[in-house]
């Protein structure tokens, strides 16, 4: 192979490329959700290096639009009625989303430890403090947050377990007095 030959063809390579970021990437990804019908459909483009994702739910009979996010979620479930999209955002990062069929939407809720779906409540963990909210609540406030008192080390790192049993949320973590447990019932849906 001649130079010449060799910059040309290196030419059209970068051309290529080019023209591909510029115009925009497609794919498309899928989550199965174990023992339901349903799954998480995501259709991507990337253009000029940005990702835009349109999110579904589908089954053989029904596709619903969820949302437009710019990934698509690392995990899904489905549990009485209600989808939870969980997005990595980064390192102890998440945005979980709850979806109703028929287009209730709520969220993004940050790092979900535990789900109450019959009563549509979850526990999600602050920078200092636990914070439980109702999935549709249209003002993003908590429903009830707990601030436990923890010995020089953040929220995070003081935790040891979190759990849900006949709708009693439980945080243990390393407080002042060493092991303690935090315990919170989800009241009733509206």
């Amino acid at each position: 192979m001649r130079t010449t030959d060799f910059i040309k063809t290196s030419a059209l390579a970068l051309a290529a490329f080019t023209a591909s970021t510029c115009f925009g990437e497609g794919y498309s990804e899928s989550i199965e959700i174990p023992d339901t019908e349903w799954r998480v459909a995501s259709q991507c483009t990337t253009d000029n290096q940005v990702t835009h994702c349109t999110i579904s739910i589908r089954n053989e009979k029904k596709e619903e639009k969820v949302l437009e996010y710019p990934t698509p979620p690392t995990s899904a479930s489905y549990e009485s009625g209600v989808f939870l999209l969980t997005f990595s955002c980064g390192t102890a990062c998440s945005a979980t989303y709850a979806y109703k069929l028929g287009g209730q939407l709520g969220g993004p809720f940050p790092l979900v430890e535990a789900v109450d779906s019959k009563r549509e409540v979850v526990m999600s963990l602050g920078e200092k403090s636990v914070r439980f909210y109702r999935m549709f609540n249209t003002t993003n406030k908590p429903l009830h947050e707990i601030t436990p008192e923890i010995g020089g080390y953040g929220l995070l790192e003081s935790i040891v377990g979190t759990g849900i049993e006949d709708h009693v949320f439980r945080v243990t973590y390393r407080g002042k007095m060493g092991l303690e447990t935090l315990e919170y019932e989800a009241p009733a849906s509206p």
